[in-house]
């Protein structure tokens, strides 16, 4: 075994307790709860708090109370931020394929594992088809859409939970509403031992179906698999109800003081929906397109016990950064042969000045999706602070002033100051290995133990499970 790490896995066994109750437990292990709630194809034009009409009252509220990051980058398509945020390494060192994770790989929840965490994960999976891998990827426990089988996700959803598949459910049942009571049910299971819960929501990603809250949904039961864009309002609704709802069960139990929450959107909104502003202007969302559109996300995050100075940070993070952060919360270390690329903000949280900040960002994206959607030729890596953004083919621009980046800057035309930034960026970008578009991804993974499982066609057999 390398040697690093077994010193690694020695000292993350050193720091879990060794206590004979749940009581001692909890009285003893003060290290903080950890929910990580990830809303599906939300960018942070529609929270009301980043100045949005929408209803999110909920939402709004818990900025006020903890720290809204004002400058969250995602990547600008759900897998490669969703492999990005688990292993907190950037995508040219891991991403092979859309809806998929290289089984090599080792996540946040592995490591909560080895730090002494309970662990688990509910919502949409879109990480390989096949029901042994949340296990495999760190979760104790799941219910999740996706994994096995495809169905709905909303009225009458499909979903898999420990193992068990629910095909039963009718249209009055409503996915999101099973997604937060698993994970509701888990922190009640587990309050009095330190966990790590990440609810992987379903929401607001389409199709835009009514939500129980809907006008339309006690009309008529075929109304609720409607698609209209008309329903986006409510689901980002009830995307705060649901949120409401698992801080409550927080407070309930008396641990949401010792509990780190963090909200966050996995990518820009759906480039069809275009979202009316507080101050009169609207917003046209880019999901999947490498600008502020496709990857400006929400991030508000508390730690229940800490009274914050501020309310807003202008701190830089990006997916990258959530592994260190989990483990200085947790009090272990990342295993150096992780080659985790992030920054923790964990004294963001507790009030503190951050001395590990960043001063840029770094994006590689390769959507590798399926060919007919047409996502290739947004392929690219750039880097960018506060104001500037430079991409590796030399293109420059002030995405503050330029949002969808129309008017680039050229080097005659820049301010001294202004080049100086691109000379930054570049140098930057001249020490990662080279690439260009057109290249390859990493290449795919997949150990014999957990061969992808092959979806069933239409036909008398449509209930078969195949691996391949």
């Amino acid at each position: 075994m390398n040697t690093n790490l077994l010193t690694g896995m020695i000292s993350a066994l050193t720091l879990v307790p060794t206590f004979g109750s749940a009581k001692n437990k909890k009285q003893n292990d003060q290290r903080p709860n950890i929910l990580l709630i990830l809303a599906d194809d939300m960018g942070k034009e529609c929270l009301g708090c980043y100045g949005s009409t929408y209803n999110t009252p909920n939402l709004d509220a818990f900025a006020e109370e903890g720290v809204k990051f004002n400058y969250a980058t995602s990547q600008p398509l759900s897998t490669p931020s969703r492999v990005e945020l688990l292993t907190g390494k950037y995508n040219y060192k891991n991403y092979s394929k859309f809806a998929f994770m290289n089984q090599d790989q080792k996540t946040f929840a592995n490591l909560a594992q080895e730090a002494g965490y309970k662990t688990c994960i509910a919502g949409k999976w879109q990480l390989g088809e096949n029901p042994g891998l949340p296990k495999h990827f760190g979760f104790d426990n799941y219910c999740l859409y996706h994994l096995s089988l495809k169905g709905n996700k909303y009225a009458k959803p499909l979903f898999e939970e420990d193992g068990v598949m629910h095909k039963d459910c009718t249209e009055n049942d409503y996915g999101p509403d099973y997604f937060s009571n698993y994970i509701c049910n888990f922190i009640e299971k587990n309050y009095k031992h330190p966990f790590l819960a990440y609810y992987s929501m379903t929401l607001v990603h389409d199709p835009f179906n009514p939500t129980p809250e809907s006008d339309d949904w006690d009309i008529d039961p075929k109304k609720r698999y409607a698609e209209d864009n008309k329903y986006f309002p409510d689901m980002v609704h009830y995307t705060d109800k649901l949120f409401a709802k698992v801080m409550k069960k927080l407070k309930d139990l008396g641990i949401e003081d010792n509990t780190i929450v963090i909200f966050i959107g996995d990518n820009g909104t759906a480039r069809y929906i275009t979202t009316p502003m507080k101050d009169g202007t609207m917003y046209k969302g880019g999901k999947a397109m490498p600008i502020e559109a496709g990857t400006a996300v929400p991030m508000i995050a508390r730690w229940g016990k800490y009274t914050l100075p501020k309310h807003t940070t202008s701190d830089m993070v990006d997916f990258t950064d959530f592994m260190p952060t989990f483990a200085d919360a947790m009090k272990i270390n990342v295993p150096s042969e992780w080659d985790c690329d992030g920054h923790s903000f964990l004294p963001v949280l507790e009030g503190k000045e951050n001395p590990n900040k960043r001063d840029y960002v770094f994006v590689h994206y390769q959507p590798n999706h399926v060919p007919q959607a047409g996502l290739e030729h947004y392929s690219c890596r750039y880097v960018k602070d506060h104001n500037y953004k430079l991409y590796s083919d030399g293109s420059f621009f002030n995405y503050q002033t330029d949002p969808e980046e129309r008017r680039g800057i050229t080097r005659a035309a820049a301010t001294h100051e202004e080049n100086a930034i691109r000379d930054k960026f570049r140098a930057i970008l001249n020490k990662l290995p080279k690439w260009k578009l057109g290249d390859k991804c990493v290449k795919q993974v997949i150990l014999p133990e957990y061969k992808l499982i092959e979806q069933p066609k239409k036909g008398p057999k449509a209930n078969a499970i195949v691996l391949k």
